[in-house]
């Protein structure tokens, strides 16, 4: 049986044929795990935010970390500090509080990822342990890695 289908490449597709392709992906996950989600689609499931902001005396923004939880994880999106305060506490507070945080919120594990010249061993330094990279992400020549933490002893 021989397929009569041929393929575009479409550099701005419309919602209509960008749902298409996600209903094909949803229908299929449903299918095959359809316990997580039905309770996926309740709202008490849906991502909440977490944003964390540092200020200085004068109330200005030093630094600040972005992240959500949703079911039993922390996903921290996104986490800065000022250049001049770097290696002073304030990110290793950030990343504190948002852990706290996600525990409150019934989290068990926390994920991130960073470039090699961004953060690496700041997270390893903080618990946090590799569980995979790529290599030339930038393609410069730089690796980005994937970090992963438990919240809760095992």
């Amino acid at each position: 049986m021989t397929l009569d289908i041929h393929f575009e490449l479409i550099a701005d597709p419309n919602d209509d044929l960008c749902e298409a392709v996600n209903f094909q992906l949803r229908t299929h996950n449903q299918t095959s795990s359809p316990v997580h989600w039905k309770k996926r689609e309740l709202d008490e499931n849906q991502p909440q935010p977490l944003n964390i902001f540092a200020f200085d005396a004068d109330k200005n923004v030093v630094g600040g970390l972005f992240a959500t939880t949703q079911f039993s994880w922390l996903k921290i999106e996104i986490m800065a500090t000022a250049l001049e305060l770097r290696g002073q506490g304030v990110g290793l507070s950030l990343l504190t509080k948002a852990e706290e945080a996600g525990r409150e919120r019934g989290c068990k594990y926390a994920f991130t990822d960073t470039m090699e010249y961004q953060a690496p061993e700041f997270y390893k330094k903080a618990g946090y342990r590799v569980n995979g990279e790529f290599e030339d992400w930038d393609s410069h020549g730089h690796k980005k890695f994937f970090f992963v933490k438990d919240l809760v002893d095992k």
